[in-house]
Protein backbone atom coordinates (compact mmCIF):
# COMPACT_ATOMS: atom_id res chain seq x y z
CA UNK A 1 0.00 0.00 0.00
CA UNK A 2 1.37 3.41 -0.97
CA UNK A 3 1.02 6.06 1.73
CA UNK A 4 -1.01 9.17 0.95
CA UNK A 5 1.28 11.37 3.05
CA UNK A 6 5.07 11.25 2.95
CA UNK A 7 5.57 12.27 6.60
CA UNK A 8 3.77 13.74 9.59
CA UNK A 9 4.04 17.37 8.47
CA UNK A 10 2.37 16.45 5.19
CA UNK A 11 -0.43 14.65 7.03
CA UNK A 12 -0.94 17.46 9.54
CA UNK A 13 -1.33 20.00 6.75
CA UNK A 14 -4.31 18.07 5.33
CA UNK A 15 -5.92 16.41 8.37
CA UNK A 16 -7.30 17.93 11.57
CA UNK A 17 -6.09 16.78 14.98
CA UNK A 18 -8.99 15.94 17.27
CA UNK A 19 -11.29 15.23 14.32
CA UNK A 20 -9.36 13.01 11.91
CA UNK A 21 -6.65 11.78 14.28
CA UNK A 22 -5.41 12.10 17.82
CA UNK A 23 -2.15 11.58 19.70
CA UNK A 24 -2.17 10.04 23.17
CA UNK A 25 0.91 9.81 25.37
CA UNK A 26 1.80 8.34 28.73
CA UNK A 27 5.26 9.28 29.94
CA UNK A 28 6.86 7.33 32.79
CA UNK A 29 10.34 7.09 34.26
CA UNK A 30 11.02 3.77 32.58
CA UNK A 31 13.51 2.53 29.96
CA UNK A 32 10.64 0.82 28.08
CA UNK A 33 8.05 2.24 25.70
CA UNK A 34 5.28 0.69 23.62
CA UNK A 35 3.98 2.23 20.40
CA UNK A 36 0.95 2.10 18.15
CA UNK A 37 1.70 4.56 15.36
CA UNK A 38 -1.19 3.08 13.34
CA UNK A 39 -3.67 2.97 16.20
CA UNK A 40 -7.37 3.68 16.43
CA UNK A 41 -9.08 2.90 13.14
CA UNK A 42 -5.88 2.51 11.10
CA UNK A 43 -4.74 -0.94 12.27
CA UNK A 44 -7.48 -1.80 14.74
CA UNK A 45 -6.59 -3.32 18.08
CA UNK A 46 -3.05 -1.98 18.24
CA UNK A 47 -3.97 0.88 20.60
CA UNK A 48 -5.60 -1.47 23.08
CA UNK A 49 -2.63 -3.85 23.01
CA UNK A 50 -0.22 -0.99 23.63
CA UNK A 51 -2.10 0.36 26.64
CA UNK A 52 -2.58 -3.10 28.15
CA UNK A 53 1.09 -3.96 27.81
CA UNK A 54 2.42 -0.93 29.68
CA UNK A 55 -0.50 -0.39 32.12
CA UNK A 56 0.60 2.38 34.49
CA UNK A 57 4.26 1.34 34.62
CA UNK A 58 5.84 2.37 31.32
CA UNK A 59 5.53 4.99 28.60
CA UNK A 60 3.34 4.67 25.54
CA UNK A 61 2.67 6.61 22.37
CA UNK A 62 -0.48 6.29 20.26
CA UNK A 63 -1.23 7.87 16.91
CA UNK A 64 -4.88 7.03 16.28
CA UNK A 65 -7.22 7.37 13.35
CA UNK A 66 -10.59 8.84 14.35
CA UNK A 67 -12.41 8.86 11.01
CA UNK A 68 -15.68 6.96 10.72
CA UNK A 69 -14.18 5.27 7.65
CA UNK A 70 -11.12 5.53 5.44
CA UNK A 71 -8.56 5.68 8.23
CA UNK A 72 -5.96 3.99 6.02
CA UNK A 73 -5.27 7.43 4.51
CA UNK A 74 -3.59 8.26 7.86
CA UNK A 75 -1.05 5.45 7.56
CA UNK A 76 2.55 6.67 7.51
CA UNK A 77 5.01 3.83 7.13
CA UNK A 78 7.35 3.25 10.07
CA UNK A 79 10.44 4.45 8.22
CA UNK A 80 8.77 7.82 7.51
CA UNK A 81 6.90 8.29 10.79
CA UNK A 82 8.49 11.42 12.27
CA UNK A 83 5.87 12.98 14.54
CA UNK A 84 8.01 15.04 16.97
CA UNK A 85 6.49 13.82 20.25
CA UNK A 86 6.95 10.21 19.18
CA UNK A 87 10.58 10.75 18.25
CA UNK A 88 11.29 12.48 21.56
CA UNK A 89 9.85 9.62 23.60
CA UNK A 90 11.46 6.88 21.54
CA UNK A 91 14.87 8.57 21.62
CA UNK A 92 14.78 8.41 25.43
CA UNK A 93 13.94 4.69 25.64
CA UNK A 94 16.24 1.67 25.74
CA UNK A 95 13.62 -0.98 24.91
CA UNK A 96 10.60 -0.74 22.63
CA UNK A 97 7.73 -2.83 21.32
CA UNK A 98 5.75 -1.46 18.38
CA UNK A 99 2.35 -3.00 17.56
CA UNK A 100 1.17 -3.18 13.95
CA UNK A 101 -1.40 -5.09 11.92
CA UNK A 102 -1.27 -6.90 8.60
CA UNK A 103 -4.15 -8.13 6.50
CA UNK A 104 -5.02 -11.81 6.91
CA UNK A 105 -8.55 -12.56 8.01
CA UNK A 106 -8.06 -16.35 8.06
CA UNK A 107 -4.85 -17.14 9.94
CA UNK A 108 -4.11 -16.04 13.50
CA UNK A 109 -0.43 -15.18 13.30
CA UNK A 110 2.25 -12.73 14.48
CA UNK A 111 5.29 -11.68 12.45
CA UNK A 112 8.16 -10.46 14.62
CA UNK A 113 10.87 -8.06 13.47
CA UNK A 114 13.04 -5.18 14.57
CA UNK A 115 16.71 -4.93 15.46
CA UNK A 116 16.48 -6.05 19.10
CA UNK A 117 17.46 -9.64 18.39
CA UNK A 118 17.44 -10.77 22.02
CA UNK A 119 14.03 -9.39 22.96
CA UNK A 120 12.36 -10.47 19.73
CA UNK A 121 13.61 -14.04 20.31
CA UNK A 122 12.23 -14.03 23.84
CA UNK A 123 8.86 -12.71 22.66
CA UNK A 124 8.74 -15.33 19.92
CA UNK A 125 9.46 -18.17 22.34
CA UNK A 126 6.92 -16.89 24.85
CA UNK A 127 4.16 -16.51 22.25
CA UNK A 128 4.79 -20.05 20.98
CA UNK A 129 4.85 -21.44 24.52
CA UNK A 130 1.47 -19.80 25.17
CA UNK A 131 -0.18 -21.34 22.13
CA UNK A 132 0.15 -18.56 19.55
CA UNK A 133 1.36 -18.82 15.97
CA UNK A 134 4.41 -16.64 15.38
CA UNK A 135 7.56 -16.33 13.31
CA UNK A 136 10.67 -14.17 13.31
CA UNK A 137 10.99 -12.40 9.98
CA UNK A 138 14.27 -12.23 8.11
CA UNK A 139 15.53 -9.85 5.46
CA UNK A 140 14.42 -8.95 2.83
CA UNK A 141 10.82 -9.21 4.10
CA UNK A 142 9.31 -5.71 3.91
CA UNK A 143 7.68 -6.16 7.33
CA UNK A 144 10.92 -7.16 9.04
CA UNK A 145 11.48 -3.68 10.46
CA UNK A 146 15.25 -3.77 10.41
CA UNK A 147 15.94 -0.35 8.93
CA UNK A 148 17.70 2.20 11.18
CA UNK A 149 15.17 4.74 9.84
CA UNK A 150 12.28 2.69 11.28
CA UNK A 151 10.97 4.45 14.40
CA UNK A 152 11.09 1.04 16.11
CA UNK A 153 14.89 1.27 16.04
CA UNK A 154 15.32 4.92 17.03
CA UNK A 155 15.81 4.16 20.71
CA UNK A 156 18.99 5.02 22.60
CA UNK A 157 20.18 1.49 21.91
CA UNK A 158 19.30 1.69 18.21
CA UNK A 159 16.99 -1.30 18.35
CA UNK A 160 13.44 -2.35 19.14
CA UNK A 161 10.84 -5.04 18.39
CA UNK A 162 8.08 -4.74 15.78
CA UNK A 163 5.04 -7.02 16.03
CA UNK A 164 2.87 -7.40 12.92
CA UNK A 165 -0.38 -9.09 13.98
CA UNK A 166 -2.85 -10.56 11.50
CA UNK A 167 -6.43 -9.36 11.18
CA UNK A 168 -7.71 -12.75 12.36
CA UNK A 169 -5.57 -12.65 15.49
CA UNK A 170 -6.60 -9.10 16.33
CA UNK A 171 -10.27 -9.96 15.78
CA UNK A 172 -9.90 -12.78 18.31
CA UNK A 173 -8.83 -10.30 20.98
CA UNK A 174 -12.25 -8.64 21.22
CA UNK A 175 -15.81 -9.84 21.65
CA UNK A 176 -16.99 -6.72 19.82
CA UNK A 177 -14.40 -5.25 17.46
CA UNK A 178 -15.64 -1.68 17.26
CA UNK A 179 -14.05 1.46 18.70
CA UNK A 180 -16.36 1.37 21.71
CA UNK A 181 -16.50 -2.42 21.95
CA UNK A 182 -12.75 -2.88 22.10
CA UNK A 183 -12.64 -0.94 25.36
CA UNK A 184 -14.82 -3.44 27.22
CA UNK A 185 -14.74 -6.81 25.45
CA UNK A 186 -11.11 -7.95 25.59
CA UNK A 187 -11.06 -11.74 25.51
CA UNK A 188 -9.04 -14.27 27.47
CA UNK A 189 -6.88 -14.60 24.37
CA UNK A 190 -6.09 -10.86 24.49
CA UNK A 191 -4.77 -11.09 28.05
CA UNK A 192 -2.90 -14.32 27.39
CA UNK A 193 -1.14 -12.64 24.46
CA UNK A 194 -0.26 -9.53 26.47
CA UNK A 195 0.97 -11.57 29.42
CA UNK A 196 3.16 -13.66 27.12
CA UNK A 197 4.95 -10.50 26.01
CA UNK A 198 4.96 -8.86 29.43
CA UNK A 199 6.62 -11.90 31.01
CA UNK A 200 9.81 -11.42 28.96
CA UNK A 201 10.18 -7.65 29.06
CA UNK A 202 13.38 -6.32 30.67
CA UNK A 203 12.97 -5.36 34.33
Amino acid sequence: MTDTYVNFADLASHETEGIDYQIRIQKKLSPFIALAIHGGGIEVGTSELTIALVENQHSYYLFEGLKSSGNSILHITSTHFDEPKALELVNQADYLVSFHGFTDSVNKHTQIGGKDLELRQKIYESLIANGFSAEILQEPNRLMGGEPSNITNKTRTGRGVQLEISTAQRNAFFGTNTRAGRQKTQTEEFYRYINAIKSVLPN
